[in-house]
């Protein structure tokens, strides 16, 4: 009988966002890295976040892990 080990890794995202005067810009996302499991990537996201990056002036960046097949960026649609 063999065996199959399901391996999925874990993606470090950060969101980012600012401000042009008073309207919300998104700047998009970014892979920071990845891991073998979900809890090394929110041990992670919590180190990012202790470093107070997360709040700049008008920049805004949220953090957030996902299975490595999910892509957080939605595909771009032309709107009229």
């Amino acid at each position: 009988m063999r065996r199959y080990l399901l391996t999925l890794a874990w993606v470090l995202w950060a969101h980012e966002m600012g401000m042009m005067g008073d309207k919300v810009v998104d700047r998009g996302y970014t892979a920071i890295d990845s891991f073998e499991t979900r809890q090394l990537c929110h041990a992670a996201m919590a180190d990012y976040a202790a470093l107070r990056l997360v709040r700049q002036g008008a920049v805004r960046i949220d953090f957030s892990c996902l299975p490595e097949k999910t892509d957080p960026r939605s595909p771009r649609t032309a709107t009229g």
